[in-house]
């Protein structure tokens, strides 16, 4: 049987960025992922934006998180020789006057990430009547490429199994767990969507929430930018413009919706003066929670069972310095930040008859 300090479930950014944390650590570990492509990480846009929502605040805690994050990726680009993370602008152009008048009223007290755009470069690219503005610094994160990197090392170190975990055939101790010809002492479920029906943790706020993204060619917009106007058009690879993403609360199901589609479409015609063509049409489940805070820790009743998930679509900013914190906690040097600890949810998890 092999033994391993930490098994691993799902290799997304949750279970990348600990497996890496761990392994800095000196720990052993063996990673279990089935390469799903409705996974949210393998579609992500990769954006990493300090004010967001209606009403332009500032993220939760991103005066920490992003130069974390910035580092985090820094560094495992320099690992292996590539550039994962770079300053991107943002630009807001706006819809409403009402949209345009908020941002200016909000940049006086968000002079770090909020700014005014000369107007006029952006008049052969783009159709606007309420002007643009400029988040900044934000970052984009080759987040794909990143995941094939960290999984080519895995298997090169013989640290990961390619296939569908099946918790049948795991056996959780008090201070092991055994999971077919694996013995280990922690299991960390890092599954992502799955983890709403994860029997150790499905009773957590989870929520479920569809997003779609179209792929697009834009020949001749600069890529140094991201645009937004409702929905973003955002660098991808492969000189495509990733462009979305919508939230559905009440999908019935992963395929590719018609209407996703037309809406897109219908703006980007409306929107952009250049051509641009639809070349792929992407799905995920993201791991959206009803908090909006990560689920972060070792289960109260089961100390050899843990959970880093639930970071919805932040979780391209948040999972750096999660992981690492989590990491400093299983070696007993620290505690978690409260309020992404899992045992805030020590009553309701412990109201279950785990059998």
């Amino acid at each position: 049987m092999r033994e391993v300090d930490y098994l691993l479930v799902g290799q997304g950014i949750c279970g990348t960025l600990l497996s890496r944390e761990l392994l800095q650590a000196g720990n052993s570990v063996m990673v279990i992922d089935d390469h799903s492509p409705s996974a949210a990480s393998m579609v992500a846009g990769g954006i990493i934006n300090p004010v967001t929502g209606m009403r332009m605040v500032r993220s939760w805690m991103i005066e920490e998180l992003l130069p974390f994050a910035k580092k985090t990726y820094e560094d495992i680009g320099a690992e292996f020789g590539v550039q994962l993370v770079r300053l991107c602008p943002i630009l807001d152009i706006h819809v409403t006057q009402d949209a345009r008048s908020l941002f200016v009223d909000r940049m006086p007290g968000e002079q770090d990430y909020l700014h005014e755009e000369e107007e006029g470069q952006w008049k052969e690219y783009f159709r606007f009547n309420y002007g643009i503005n400029r988040i900044a610094p934000s970052l984009l994160v080759d987040l794909q490429g990143m995941l094939q990197q960290w999984r080519s090392k895995l298997k090169a170190n013989d640290a990961i199994i390619e296939e569908a975990f099946d918790l049948a055939h795991c056996t959780i101790a008090p201070d092991h767990v055994v999971y077919e010809n694996i013995k280990t002492r922690k299991i960390i479920f890092c599954e992502g969507a799955a983890g709403g029906q994860n029997p150790y943790f499905d009773l957590l706020p989870w929520t479920a929430d569809k997003g779609e993204a179209l792929i697009v060619s834009i020949p001749g917009l600069p890529r140094d930018h991201i645009y937004k106007q409702g929905i973003s058009i955002v660098p991808w690879k492969d000189d495509l413009f990733w462009v979305g993403a919508s939230h559905d609360w009440k999908y019935t199901d992963l395929e590719p919706s018609a209407s996703f589609t037309k809406s897109v479409e219908t703006q980007l015609s409306y929107w952009l003066k250049l051509r641009f063509e639809i070349v792929d049409h992407i799905v995920a489940r993201r791991p959206a929670n009803m908090e909006r805070k990560p689920f972060v820790g070792l289960h109260p009743l089961f100390s050899s069972v843990g959970i880093f998930n639930g970071m919805g679509g932040k979780g391209i900013s948040m999972a750096p310095y999660f992981a690492h914190e989590f990491a400093l906690h299983l070696a007993g040097k620290i505690s978690l930040t409260p309020s992404v600890d899992v045992r805030r949810f020590t009553k309701i998890l412990s109201s279950k008859n785990y059998g």
